[in-house]
């Protein structure tokens, strides 16, 4: 029986060489290979044996393969007669997942199909016809190269008997494990006649002058103008109070804002880095809020559309080791800027 073994792994090695020449070809072949052990029925009086594995899966789709196994060792009767077993299995699996992926997959699946278990002994031989099931995982190491694990129960319709094949093994897989490319459509190139920016196809104003602002329909936008204002209020030291130089500039601050009457304004309070951090802060805050009085109590500035925040001395625009930085650095200062519609 051992020659029927070989010639068994023969005429799966040879079907495996005609399928995956050449292997670009991508053929959807996999190539099992592994250790068993048959545990037989207690009726057969056989004692359970290791034996080689070899198998072949064709796919026919990601989730469905046809397979082709054998199986063969010698063992011996509780009595120690030696005898030979081996197992022809085909049949059909299905898998979950994809055969398609990158590596670090387990794909479980199930199995069952028919075959023959052949018992030859030295006084007689006996070949009974078998309906396999199971399953197993094929955990894939990398896209085509994997290993796998394998239980079937091997039931005799000839002598209601109950066989169990178990295996662990390697297996390679010849076919696509890729996705296709999707496929490279020229587009044919945009035509935009007048230059604004929309192309023919989108354009509702066609002919619209050189230069002319569009929105996304071509059409022209209206010319928006921008405004904008910046404040800076400079302080003695250790002073909140507001110098008299600086009231124009506030009015002009508070004129911006009734013309544009829905802005808001964060109005920031600096310190240079003389005296204690927390007192710094705290300063900072009371000079911005200076400023906000100045803006509410003086030129009916709504409050709630100022905000005084205080930053101490986080935020220098001067070095502190020099009076002129630190002198710098001593101010309340807002900037606006708002885009209207001329």
């Amino acid at each position: 029986m051992k020659k029927q073994f070989f010639a068994g792994v023969a005429a799966i090695a040879a079907t495996a060489s005609m399928s995956v020449a050449p292997v670009s070809a991508e053929v959807p072949l996999t190539i099992n290979a592994g250790i068993g052990q048959f545990v037989f029925d207690g009726d057969r009086r056989l004692k359970d044996t290791e034996t080689p594995v070899v198998g072949l899966e064709w796919a026919f789709t990601d989730n469905w393969a046809a397979e082709v196994m054998y199986a063969e060792d010698s063992t011996r009767y509780n009595d120690g007669t030696e005898t030979d077993v081996a197992a022809w299995q085909v049949g059909m699996m299905y898998y979950t997942g994809s055969y398609i992926g990158g590596g670090n997959r387990v794909r479980p699946y199930l199995a069952f199909g028919m075959g023959e278990i052949d018992i030859d002994a030295d006084l007689f031989d006996t070949v009974e016809t078998t309906a396999n099931a199971g399953g197993g995982l094929r955990w894939m190491l990398t896209p085509r190269f994997g290993a796998r694990l394998d239980a079937r129960m091997l039931h005799s319709l000839d002598e209601s008997e109950n066989d169990f094949l178990l295996t662990a093994g390697l297996n390679y897989y010849f076919g696509k494990v890729a996705e296709d490319p999707a496929p490279v459509v020229v587009a044919a190139a945009p035509v935009d006649s007048d230059g604004d920016g929309v192309n023919d196809d989108r354009d509702q104003c066609p002919g619209t002058a050189a230069g002319t602002r569009v929105d996304a329909t071509g059409c022209p936008l209206p010319v928006t103008q921008v405004a904008s204002i910046k404040l800076k209020v400079n302080f003695d030291f250790d002073s909140t109070k507001v110098k008299e130089m600086y009231f124009n500039d506030i009015s002009e601050l508070a004129a911006f804002l009734k013309r544009f009457n829905d802005l808001q304004v964060d109005v920031e309070g600096h310190t240079d880095s003389v005296g204690p951090e927390n007192y710094n802060q705290q300063l900072s805050q009371r000079r911005a809020q200076a400023v906000v009085d100045l803006l509410v109590n003086q030129h009916g500035i709504s409050a709630d559309r100022l905000e005084a925040v205080g930053y101490g001395e986080a935020r220098p625009v001067g070095s502190n080791d020099t009076s002129e930085g630190r002198a710098a650095n001593r101010r309340v200062m807002a900037t606006l800027e708002v885009e209207y519609k001329k």
